[in-house]
């Protein structure tokens, strides 16, 4: 009986670790995932990576369930008055993906009008759908379900990250199947590090961190690996603005805590 506890202790400690972090037998990685590893290491703390679900990002930032959204986070307007964000790190565009076998039926704006759009609940991606598509819009719970849902024929177009289209659509299981829609961009913008509003000290020791990264190549080596060297943005010319104001929190924490979704190349489990 004893054996058989020890077994069952066993199991559910390994069930509890695997939750919340990546699947069993897989590895967490992708340019987001090993850039806050290294922006971590370089400021002394240890990282730590939640799963959350998108739309859901600020309740999880403001209840310290997470100390930043760290993954492909479009910087607009709203997001500036709501959270403390860091320098740009990387380019990105909103764009449409749809089967190959609708190439010559959705070719521009017009065409979709017609169609059935979703898009990520919370992603900026939505608001474009919202804004020129609300009639045929329909929300899903991440970027890789809309794609899902462009592939099995249930929506005909997709607007997510060019980072994540040109990923998929070139590689892996929808690449014979999906294609962006050439030369059709809806924004162009760029990714940022969301804190809470009030932790403007995190954010200046992000920022300061990234400068230094990107300054000694750590970033380029990183967004190489993962084919983006293209697409980062030169943060290097921060300077400190010496605010301290959330670092005493994660010093006593002891780690920093990343939020984030399953969003290829950014973050992905292979």
């Amino acid at each position: 009986m004893k054996k058989l506890i020890a077994v069952l202790i066993a199991s559910l400690m390994l069930v509890v670790t695997c939750i919340g972090f990546t699947a069993c037998g897989k590895t967490l990685k992708g340019f987001d995932i090993d850039l806050a590893k290294a922006v971590a290491d370089d400021l002394g703390v240890k990282v730590e990576f939640q799963l959350i679900n998108w739309n859901a990002k600020e309740t999880e930032l403001s209840s310290k369930n997470i100390d930043l959204i760290w993954n492909g986070l479009t910087i607009n307007e709203g997001r500036l008055e709501q959270f403390s964000i860091s320098t740009p790190y990387m380019n990105n565009k909103q764009v449409a993906v749809i089967r190959k076998t609708d190439a010559n039926k959705y070719t521009n704006e017009n065409t979709i009008k017609s169609a059935k759009v979703t898009a990520e609940k919370g992603s900026a991606g939505e608001g474009i759908a919202q804004e020129k598509f609300a009639s045929t819009y329909t929300g899903v719970n991440a970027q890789a379900d809309a794609l899902l849902e462009v592939s099995s024929g249930t929506s005909d177009v997709a607007i997510i990250d060019s980072i994540m289209a040109g990923y998929y659509t070139s590689s892996g299981d929808f690449k014979e199947k999906l294609m962006v829609i050439p030369d059709l961009v809806f924004a162009t913008e760029q990714y940022g590090i969301a804190a809470r509003k009030a932790d403007t000290g995190v954010t200046d020791k992000i920022n300061t961190s990234l400068a230094k990264l990107y300054k000694n190549g750590t970033i380029r080596q990183i967004a190489t690996t993962y084919g983006l060297q293209n697409e980062i943005v030169d943060c290097g010319n921060y300077v400190s603005t010496g605010a301290t104001a959330g670092w005493d929190y994660i010093q006593s924490q002891g780690k920093i805590i990343i939020g984030y979704t399953l969003f290829a190349p950014i973050a992905f489990e292979e």
